[in-house]
């Protein structure tokens, strides 16, 4: 070790009491494993450390008091032993000069991620969709502190360091950063980098409203980073319109070329949104085709009427082509991201049909908006689970508003997870599901999208039944 030539010695010890995450941190989820009634997840978190590093103005050469290699161990506790003579070391030190610097170390542990519930209108509440452990995936603590627990202890620290398990309110205690379709938001253009690391090679400027397919996420250096595959912009794609998977760099003629994003940071900033997931309504005038794979050429599974409610529950790109997979099964077209000559290639029957007439930004289905809903009934049923036939839990009164955080498809019926209730200007904490609409009847209406922005009053028209165009009057 070139430090022992300086008389500077590293100790690592295990530190006596479990680490405590900060809620908003973000951490790489490596793998997963049910225990005591739980989801565990073994993390790998990063945490930004001052180092005082020495300098020896005799030789001009430096040692570090406080180590802050990024060396991956399970608990860090660093400190410096002496050599064998303390007092020469701390006289020498007296006569140097100190400097500190900051760098990443990285731990590794295992925390809580949800309830391992049986019961089904339990497991409804929670998020059931744990990243795969076969990538190194991002989880964030969304409220509470989260306690990473050694091999050699079973307890969990509270937030304020007491015995209390962080883990025994109803959770869940993290949230999965998800994979899939993004579409890019910030104003000033995405770096699209050949690595993780942020000072690697620009690939592409990706531009505001771009979509990429996220595949993997990991955290580096404070900041969410993402693995993507992006679609070639219109009329720099390959006139083929071979879109097969590979390893492309950037100067490839494929339908795509792939590489990494900066995806979040710890200020929650994003540099692109993800499509959303949930309930959607179907605004094709022709219906949406269900394929039973996720090509434009798989084969036809059905047709889905126009204004249909429908459930998506993951994303994909398809030579330039937003899919959908339906939680019944089957894929079907969300959007178009690239111009018509970037998709009609040779397609066969219905399919390839309807791939010719596809055109930029062309819509297909609709998401059905988060915000805040109005109670048009009175007695509405809030229920423990998405489906309407889980326990009650209590009823909303008329013109009670309600804060809707997920929304869910039963039966061709929208419902709607409420996360509190609004009545006679009193807020009241509340989680359970609504019916929010289905095509020919509501029984709640939009009134401000999420984020507090207000429905514009001109797109009040009666667009419940599912047959309009607009995506901000899904529900009205």
């Amino acid at each position: 070790d070139e430090n022992h030539g300086n008389g500077i010695h590293e100790e690592t010890e295990r530190p006596e009491a479990d680490l405590v995450i900060p809620p908003g941190s973000f951490v790489n989820v490596i793998e997963t494993q049910t225990h005591g009634g739980r989801v565990r997840g073994k993390v790998v978190w990063e945490v930004e450390e001052e180092n005082e590093v020495v300098e020896d103005s005799s030789s001009n050469r430096k040692g570090r008091l406080s180590s802050g290699l990024g060396r991956t161990s399970r608990f860090l506790r660093r400190g410096r032993k002496g050599g064998k003579n303390n007092n020469e070391d701390l006289n020498s030190l007296a006569s140097n000069s100190v400097m500190t610097t900051k760098s990443m170390v990285s731990y590794t542990g295992w925390i809580s991620l949800q309830w391992a519930e049986d019961d089904e209108d339990d497991q409804d509440i929670l998020m059931s969709d744990l990243p795969p452990p076969s990538n190194s995936s991002v989880a964030s603590a969304p409220s509470m502190q989260s306690s990473v627990s050694s091999r050699r202890k079973s307890t969990f620290a509270s937030a304020a360091g007491g015995s209390g398990a962080a883990d025994e309110t109803p959770g869940p205690w993290t949230h999965p950063i998800p994979l899939g379709v993004y579409r890019v938001n910030f104003g000033a253009g995405l770096p699209l980098r050949e690595t993780s690391e942020r000072d690697s090679p620009v690939i592409e400027k990706l531009e505001r409203g771009r979509v990429v397919e996220v595949v993997q996420t990991e955290v580096k250096n404070n900041r969410v980073r993402a693995r993507c595959i992006v679609p070639h912009a219109a009329g720099d794609e390959d006139s083929s319109g071979d879109g097969a998977i590979g390893n492309n760099n950037a100067g490839n003629k494929k339908g795509f070329q792939s590489g990494w994003i900066s995806l979040l940071n710890l200020s929650g900033s994003s540099a692109a949104s993800p499509v959303p997931l949930g309930a959607y309504v179907t605004v094709s005038e022709s219906g949406c085709i269900v394929t039973e794979g996720g090509r434009l050429d798989s084969k036809v599974k059905e047709i889905i009427a126009p204004g249909s409610c429908i459930e998506i529950c993951s994303t994909r790109i398809e030579d330039g082509v937003v899919r959908g997979l339906l939680t019944s099964g089957g894929y079907i077209s969300l959007f178009s991201s690239l111009g018509k000559a970037s998709i009609a290639g040779s397609r066969g029957g219905a399919v390839g049909a309807a791939a010719s007439k596809i055109g930029s930004g062309q819509m297909f289905a609709m998401p059905v908006p988060l915000g805040t809903y109005q109670n048009l009934q009175d007695g509405l049923v809030i229920t423990s689970g998405v489906s309407s036939t889980s326990p009650m839990i209590t009823k909303l009164k008329k013109d009670a508003c309600a804060e809707i955080v997920e929304t869910r498809v039963e039966d061709g019926r929208v419902r709607g997870r409420i996360q509190s209730v609004i009545y006679g200007g009193a807020t009241t904490e509340a989680n359970g599901f609504i019916n929010l609409f289905e095509p020919k009847y509501r029984w709640a209406k939009i009134v401000s999208f999420k984020g507090g922005r207000p429905v514009n009053s001109q797109a009040n028209g009666s667009s419940g039944n599912g047959n309009g165009g607009n995506a901000s009057t899904a529900g009205k």
